[in-house]
């Protein structure tokens, strides 16, 4: 939860964000019958942080949440047929506000599986905005083995909103979605062939069309395992109302996009990958992606996991303030590595770490026309380079021994990074460097779950 502090006020940049930690939870589930139940309750402890107003020091504090939820649904299998109707309702209190939200769902699956439905209607209410309201159908229909069609519908108001406890891309739309997969086995060169094609459209409740696109994928499984994906995708020229952040719509050119994939089997004790693809950004311009990664199992009790990604990105478009847009010239690194060791079948070591490093030079400016159309192209605002470097990580070692079945001792410890610099003359191991040294977690834990009763 965002912090504000009084006019005058700032957070040195060294200062470090204390991690929200649970005062208590609570977990209840069951079933009766053909009716199941859960619920779950949990506890904040109040959050802080120390900075410097005026060159001395200031810790500024805000209350926990707390969070409650409870699952009803009850489920059906008359005549081989499956039927559930659902329940669902969260609450987020807390002393500037309480969200709450709920919402139904309904599946239907018949006897012979081919027809499937599910639909969902849900509702949120925030102190100080109307309630907003949601929902979408889902069906798909199986035509015979290796057929599949699948369509759905939904509609989101410019009200609803489910992030404080869930997960909401975006609201203030309708779309429609598509997807037909046709799998081929027993081809004798290969095992399988999964082709796959599906689309969208989407307006706003404006009428603006605000995107739409169509992917076309072809996955080739062959004998010995390994796999070839290839996959292409178009987005027709559409308006975006969601990166300037509420200071209005603008057109985006049309995209497209490429990609190929290899992977090797991952039966044996040593596999890899890897696949580029190529992309057109916004507003013209390119990008270009290499990833690739690798696994070595020497032995049943330890396994090594490398992967990494590359983009060069030529034209990458971010809001900066009010309806001031910049391009940039970036490159982005993302290494990832995970190491795993059973001391026994109950007790496992892990240690992982993944970074993601970004450098990005300014290159052209723009603004957010009055009413939606083209970006306004200009000269550069009055201030600092927008040009910057940012470093993300997260490293942790965690050990694991499991007592007995949903019983476990966890010994864990994480250091996160989430910093962004001026660009200047900062090389991608200066990131690195200054993130580590900085970091705004640094825990270590210690977690014991035990399951009483049979």
């Amino acid at each position: 939860r965002e912090v504000t502090l009084q006019e005058g006020e700032s957070v040195s940049q060294r200062d470090e964000v204390q991690p929200v930690d649970l005062f208590g939870a609570m977990k209840l589930t069951g079933q009766n019958g053909s009716f199941r139940y859960g619920f779950l309750a949990a506890f904040e402890k109040d959050v802080h942080i120390d900075g410097t107003a005026d060159g001395l020091p200031r810790r500024v504090e805000q209350t926990g949440s707390d969070y409650l939820i409870a699952r009803m649904i009850y489920e059906d299998t008359h005549k081989g047929a499956y039927r559930a109707l659902g329940f669902l309702t969260t609450a987020v209190l807390h002393a500037d506000g309480d969200a709450l939200a709920q919402g139904f769902d309904a599946h239907y699956l018949t006897a012979n599986g081919k027809l499937k439905l599910d639909g969902q209607v849900f509702s949120s209410d925030i102190d100080g905005v109307d309630r907003g309201f949601g929902g979408f159908v889902d069906a798909e229909y199986t035509f015979r083995q290796g057929v599949v069609q699948r369509i759905g519908i939904e509609y989101f108001d410019e009200n609803i909103d489910i992030n404080d406890l869930g997960f909401l891309q975006s609201n203030d739309y309708y779309q429609i979605r598509s997807a037909h997969v046709r799998t081929s086995s027993n081809l004798g060169w290969a095992r399988n062939n999964q082709f796959d094609v599906r689309g969208f459209l989407r307006k706003n409740l404006d009428g603006l069309f605000i995107g739409g696109g169509i992917f076309l994928s072809d996955r080739i499984t062959f004998n010995n395992l390994s796999s070839l994906q290839l996959r292409a995708s178009f987005f027709p020229k559409s308006f975006d109302d969601l990166n300037s952040f509420g200071n209005g719509a603008y057109r985006v050119e049309k995209k497209r996009e490429l990609m190929i994939r290899y992977s090797s089997p991952e039966t044996g004790r040593f596999s890899f990958g890897g696949g580029i693809g190529l992309r057109e950004e916004a507003l013209g311009g390119n990008q270009i992606s290499i990833g690739g990664g690798l696994n070595w199992r020497p032995s049943d009790k330890v396994s090594f996991s490398l992967s990494f990604s590359w983009a060069d990105r030529n034209g990458w478009l971010l809001h900066q303030e009010d309806k001031n847009f910049t391009t940039f010239k970036a490159e982005q690194w993302v290494p990832n590595l995970a190491i795993e060791y059973f001391l026994t079948a109950r007790q496992q070591f892990r240690v992982s770490m993944q970074w993601v490093g970004i450098r990005a030079q300014e290159d052209e400016f723009f603004l957010i026309p009055d009413r939606p159309d083209d970006l306004i192209r200009t000269t550069k605002p009055a201030g600092p380079s927008d040009s910057f470097g940012l470093s993300q990580m997260s490293f942790q070692i965690r050990y694991r021994w499991e007592l007995a079945p949903l019983s476990d001792l966890f010994v864990v410890y994480t250091r996160s990074t989430d910093k962004g610099f001026a660009l200047r003359d900062n090389t991608f191991s200066d990131l690195f460097e200054k993130g580590f040294n900085d970091p705004i977690n640094d825990v270590f834990v210690i977690k014991l779950r035990y399951r009483f009763g049979s």
